[in-house]
């Protein structure tokens, strides 16, 4: 039998009700009391269509590696006038003695900033301006790794082998020099320290570093890793401690006797809590470590952190200024997240974004030129900003068998109206798809994020009779092949994207087809424990991973190789696979496929392969739904205060790009003439 569908009675009011119901004042949330408002106040700042951003969004030299201060011409360099004083009164050399020996070019999107000011942000912020950077860094589309501390990362002996070359001169912000020692030191007093490390990644398994001089070294690996210099470009940054600092706290360098002594007086457990506490820079027990951020820490209490320019910083503007601008940075913690958006609301910051909302988007609108802010419009860079997955390993047969059959999967995705989530939750902004990839990437194709997308309720209901699935006592609700009541619980936790609400919507498509999918939030340690042990019927989280600086080494969604909690649809299968067969359960020929063309795509040295075998993954799931996606590249709100300028209007915002970090913060300048 076909149930009828009849459409969800949503009304606009009530959507609105709960997008805009974020905690800030009742007189805040009732100025935009309609629809049409809402839609209004987006469409002043529309996404780019389809959720894709033209490379003409920014500067050419952004997708070419950093030019050189000897290859533009600069003979000259300039320095904040605050560390000019300094200078004067000796207590840092000159500018020419603290820049790298030929600095590094950054081209700002506007213009030359002018030096000065403090920013104002949230702690959930501070790591967008003040970025932690590393040997390689993601294009503005995170296509390309270009070049950062490392003027070269070159691959010999069969990409078993990636040579660095560190860039001259280049300093902590201690003024000690950055060299290959301290790549070292962390690989071989940290990685492989079994004390701090008792289980090696599987990048790092079997690796080895060669040290060849005071810029240059080299990893080592067993197998060709041709892909790891995108680890490089997304998250590098802890691959390099400074030894000359680090060493005085480690029991290869000190006594241990004298550091387990010193961490009892200061009430840490022991040297490894010690070490890691001195390791840190975002920790209230702070130990002057020296860092190769654009600031320094110079305060931080449990609610306010204050950082200071970092007077080492090794780049420069085409004009030859040292960067940053900005002088320092004052970062105020919030705890709630409603909060940070009416403090963002009505101009207490300069730059914000982390923990903002979609249904942020019109109270942020509606004061934003009465509190002196814009309000960019970024694509979050999902290929689904909720990814349904159901657990295709369940205890329970019946469930696990229904799960496993790819005509329940594709009904599922028909019954969800894609189109009126994306009105309703997203404005009209997001864009309706099934899971896959970013349009930018390689590997794309349109087919991928069609497949299965449509609404179709009718086709749904027809895929759910031929596998049996019918009403047998007509109340409304579809039974098991066993007989049983057809009872499915999703269990999540919610976060970052739209989640909730899109539940709310799903679920109701779901019930008009007559399955019945019960709601059940927890928390997040939770949420890692029955994951990883593949013990809930189904859930959810946002679909990162999709750009092509991270879908080929992190395939999460559509591969069981994530050992984490964010994947959860096949947690046997995934331990099988990396235990070698000795745990989980066999996956069948299909999954086998999988990691082996995924085996293939992370060891090619030829990029066509490579995106043979990836375009070969994404089929896969265009046609299995190993998971379900909803919208992807959904509409993030970015909070830029009308004196903050060299902000781009469009970027993609989320973990793939590190938020900010493909889009040179370093330059970002204050306009000393507008007031706070």
């Amino acid at each position: 039998m076909v149930l009828g569908f009849k459409r969800p009675r949503i009304l606009w009011g009530w959507a609105l009700l709960l997008c805009l119901g974020c905690g800030v004042g009742e007189e805040q949330r009732m100025v935009i009391r309609t629809a049409e408002d809402a839609t209004r106040a987006v469409a002043r700042a529309p996404a780019p269509a389809g959720g894709d951003i033209p490379q003409e969004a920014w500067p050419k030299s952004w997708f070419q590696p950093p030019r050189k201060a000897s290859e533009v011409g600069l003979v000259a360099f300039r320095q904040a006038p605050m560390l000019a004083a300094l200078v004067a009164a000796g207590e840092l050399p000159p500018v020419e003695e603290r820049l790298p020996d030929d600095p590094m070019v950054v081209v700002p999107i506007d213009e030359i900033g002018t030096y000065g000011g403090t920013a104002r942000i949230f702690l959930a912020g501070e790591s967008l301006i003040n970025v932690p950077e590393g040997l390689l860094r993601p294009g503005p589309q995170m296509r390309l790794n270009l070049p950062n501390w490392a003027e070269k990362a070159e691959y010999s002996n069969g990409a078993r082998t990636l040579n660095i070359t560190l860039r001259p001169g280049h300093r902590w912000s201690d003024g000690h020099l950055l060299t290959a020692d301290d790549y070292l030191f962390f690989f071989e007093h940290f990685l492989m320290n079994k004390d701090l490390t008792p289980v090696v990644e599987p990048r790092f398994k079997g690796a080895r570093i060669e040290k060849h001089d005071a810029h240059s070294f080299s990893y080592h690996f067993p197998q060709p890793m041709p892909l790891f210099v995108n680890h490089l470009a997304h998250n590098s940054s802890r691959l390099a401690i400074p030894a000359h600092f680090m060493k005085r706290y480690h029991p290869s360098f000190t006594d241990r006797a004298q550091l387990e002594d010193e961490a009892e007086e200061l009430g840490l457990q022991d040297w490894r809590t010690y070490l890691t506490a001195v390791n840190a820079t975002n920790d209230l027990l702070f130990f002057g470590r020296p860092v190769l951020t654009a600031y320094v820490l110079v305060s931080r209490t449990s609610t306010r952190t204050r950082l200071r320019r970092n007077p080492y910083y090794p780049k420069v503007d085409p004009e030859g200024n040292q960067l940053p601008y900005i002088d320092y940075l004052e970062v105020q913690r919030v705890d709630s997240a409603e909060i940070m958006a009416a403090k963002a609301s009505t101009g207490q910051v300069d730059f914000a974004g982390r923990q903002f909302m979609t249904a942020d988007i019109p109270l942020f609108k509606r004061f934003e030129k009465k509190n002196g802010y814009s309000t960019y419009i970024w694509a979050r860079p999902y290929g689904s900003d909720v990814v349904l997955q159901f657990n295709l390993n369940h205890r329970d047969e019946g469930l696990r068998k229904i799960f496993q059959d790819v005509r329940f999967r594709r009904a599922m995705s028909l019954a969800i109206n894609r189109e009126e989530v994306n009105d309703i939750v997203y404005f009209g902004q997001g864009v309706p798809r099934q899971l896959t990839v970013v349009p930018s990437s390689r590997y794309f194709e349109p087919e991928f994020a069609a497949a299965w997308a449509e609404f179709d309720p009718v086709r749904a209901g027809e895929l759910f009779d031929e596998m049996g699935l019918v009403d047998r006592d007509g109340d409304g609700t579809r039974e098991r092949l066993d007989g049983e009541a057809l009872q499915i619980t999703l269990e999540y936790m919610i976060g970052e994207t739209p989640k909730q609400i899109t539940l709310d919507l799903v679920t109701a498509y779901w019930r008009e087809v007559g399955v019945s999918v019960n709601l059940k939030q927890i928390s997040g340690p939770l949420q890692a424990i029955r994951a990883k042990a593949g013990l809930m019927d189904m859930t959810i989280w946002h679909a990162d991973r999709n750009t092509d600086i991270l879908f080929p080494i992190e395939p999460y969604w559509y591969v069981p190789v994530n050992g984490g909690w964010e994947q959860s649809q096949w947690s046997s299968w995934r331990r099988w696979y990396f235990t070698d067969g000795t745990r989980g359960s066999e996956p069948p020929k299909q999954i086998k496929q999988l990691l082996g063309w995924w085996e293939n795509l992370r060891r090619a040295t030829d990029e066509k392969e490579r995106i043979e075998m990836g375009k070969k993954i994404l089929r896969s799931q265009a046609e299995n739904l190993w998971a379900l996606g909803v919208i992807g590249l959904g509409p993030h709100p970015i909070i830029v205060s009308d004196r903050l300028r060299n902000v781009p209007h469009q970027g993609y915002w989320g973990w793939d790009s590190r938020w900010s970090w493909p889009y040179y913060p370093e330059t970002w300048s204050l306009n000393q003439e507008i007031e706070n």
